[in-house]
């Protein structure tokens, strides 16, 4: 790896990390496994290529979650933070959940995806566009 731009950890700082260059684009996701997973109204997540992720400590406590198939969510075993999430059919790519971050994250988030499923007491959309399933700017493609 040759330039950290980026260093995280976990709520009890047993998984601790870093990532190598920028993070992709990123907004709030709204659905409800998200939802159910950070405990709040959305989730902030960036895509990154696993290979730029280097653990300091903690890969070991690090747990996998299937919450549906093919996604798996993972969190520190022992206070549970939200990580990461992974799928298989998107080898090589992770989206860091950005609440772990203990760097400025250096970006604006670009849309709210699954507006159709927010939380009936949030809807704070400010400028951002609003997507009733996934936001297509989010995957970095235009």
């Amino acid at each position: 790896m040759s330039e950290v731009t980026h260093r995280g950890s976990c709520n009890c700082g047993a998984v601790r990390f870093e990532i190598e260059g920028t993070l992709g684009p990123f907004g709030f996701c709204h659905c409800r496994t998200c939802r159910k997973a950070s405990g709040t109204a959305f989730t902030a997540n960036a895509s990154v290529k696993r290979a730029q992720v280097r653990f300091l400590g903690g890969e070991d406590a690090i747990r996998r979650y299937e919450s549906s198939p093919g996604v798996f969510r993972c969190f520190c075993g022992t206070c549970g933070s939200p990580i990461y999430k992974e799928q298989p059919e998107l080898p090589g790519t992770i989206r860091i959940r950005l609440g772990t971050l203990d760097t400025d994250v250096g970006a604006k988030p670009l849309a709210h995806a699954f507006w159709s499923e927010k939380a009936d007491w949030y809807d704070l959309k400010g400028e951002m566009p609003v997507y009733e399933t996934w936001a297509p700017v989010l995957t970095g493609k235009k």
